[in-house]
């Protein structure tokens, strides 16, 4: 299908749409099994005209990869003029939300994707890369030495965790917002290491 509502689908809409399939499927399909034909007929394209907007499999995936990663940094930006305790809150927020309401995705596209490609690693690794000095920034570290960095790096994976884990343990959404911040005070509190000479 080329047209809708009439007309024809610009360049950029037809990979959108492509990107916004692929997005969907990855909901049911696993990562690695994600189909080029598939995407193709659930467009109305074919395999080859999916291939004029996207030059290899890996450069769909790609899109796929950075089209959701774009999502999760747009939903977990801090409004302007947002106290520094509410911008960790918002960001915390927004994120666990995100991954418990679009689990099966997340999993599909960040965990599952970082894997099949180190390209695919970087964007998602780049992301995580950017929430880290998001929430840094909100708890007073705008400009965060390597052990800071690392700590809140390791922190984040652990809502993320928690967020994925919650449902199963039966715990609610507040309380896995609520003990991640307070891990971060724990972890923010950690001295810097001595320099060495």
């Amino acid at each position: 299908m080329t047209v809708t509502g009439g007309r024809r689908l610009s360049r950029e809409e037809r990979r959108e749409q492509l990107v916004t399939l692929g997005l969907r499927l990855l909901e049911t399909v696993p990562f690695r099994s994600l189909s080029i034909d598939d995407v193709a007929a659930r467009a109305g394209i074919s395999r080859s005209l999916l291939f004029h907007y996207f030059p290899t499999k890996r450069d769909y995936l790609g899109a796929v990869v950075c089209a959701a990663v774009d999502h999760v940094l747009d939903v977990t930006a801090v409004p302007e003029g947002t106290s520094a305790a509410d911008g960790t809150r918002a960001i915390v927020t927004a994120l666990v939300r995100f991954i418990q309401r679009r689990r099966d995705n997340y999993v599909a596209i960040i965990r599952s994707g970082r894997s099949v490609d180190p390209a695919l690693e970087e964007v998602v690794d780049a992301m995580h890369h950017t929430l880290s000095l998001r929430v840094l920034e909100s708890i007073g570290v705008p400009d965060p030495g390597p052990t800071a960095l690392m700590l809140t790096r390791s922190w984040l994976a652990g809502v993320e965790e928690a967020a994925l884990l919650a449902e199963k343990s039966g715990l609610r959404q507040e309380i896995v917002i609520e003990s991640s911040l307070v891990a971060l005070r724990s972890v923010s509190g950690i001295p810097r290491p001595p320099a060495t000479p």
